[in-house]
């Protein structure tokens, strides 16, 4: 079995209202320049003890993070789950939603409680996104997987105003809206600020985003994540 190339040992921020570890995988089939895990995206395999670490926060644990890279390209993800879900813990998967053949089997053996799932950049511009060429294609699939199979699931963004602007988020908002989703779209802010190397080299962006425009214009509700005030006009 592949195994995590890092284990986050607790977190409260990544699965909604529980208590949850990640479990980090390598691999990845995008190359986002805002991507501050560069050592997954390029590694292979990993050599953490998931199921001793799992035995080990049984009762302090509620939940299982699998994320990356992404974590659908593994190709033991199900057989990970099915342990995982064997020892009384929820399953919450990150996913670029290039995969939604995957996800389909995930979901038809109910190994997933939540799924966290990034929309990368409007339909028009996916691909320039190395790796997106129909990644919209694949990530409306996977959106009405999720739909089909009533899993709880979000919408997110991450945001860098270099990369993205108020025209392009809205599009990407509407676009998912359209597609029948009915949630919070998260906007998570690039917070790298430099300190931290990206895929990208990304610099520290130069301009604000207008948040009045963002919540007037949206037919969804706008969470924002990581966002300094100081990121709004």
């Amino acid at each position: 079995m592949r195994h995590p190339a890092d284990i986050t040992p607790l977190t409260f921020l990544d699965y909604p209202k529980k208590a949850a570890c990640i479990f980090w995988f390598t691999g990845c089939n995008l190359r986002c320049p805002y991507c501050y895990n560069p050592e997954l995206v390029f590694g292979k395999g990993g050599g953490m003890d998931e199921m001793a670490f799992l035995q080990e926060r049984a009762g302090f644990l509620d939940a299982v993070v699998l994320s990356g890279g992404e974590a659908t390209l593994n190709p033991d993800i199900a057989e990970l789950c099915r342990k995982i879900k064997s020892m009384g813990y929820l399953v919450k998967v990150d996913t670029n939603g290039s995969n939604p053949q995957v996800m389909r089997e995930l979901l038809e053996e109910h190994l997933v409680d939540y799924v966290a799932m990034d929309n990368k950049m409007p339909s028009s511009r996916s691909w320039r996104v190395p790796g997106g060429e129909r990644l919209f294609d694949r990530y409306k699939e996977t959106l009405r997987v999720l739909q089909i199979y009533g899993v709880e699931h979000e919408i997110r963004t991450t945001v860098h105003p270099g990369l993205l602007d108020e025209a392009d988020i809205l599009q990407m908002i509407r676009e998912t809206h359209q597609l029948g989703y009915r949630g919070t779209y998260y906007l998570q802010f690039f917070f790298s600020e430099g300190k931290v190397k990206t895929l990208g080299n990304l610099l520290p962006p130069t301009r604000r985003y207008d948040r009045k425009l963002l919540d007037d214009m949206s037919p969804l509700k706008i969470g924002y994540r990581n966002f300094p005030e100081d990121r709004f006009k």
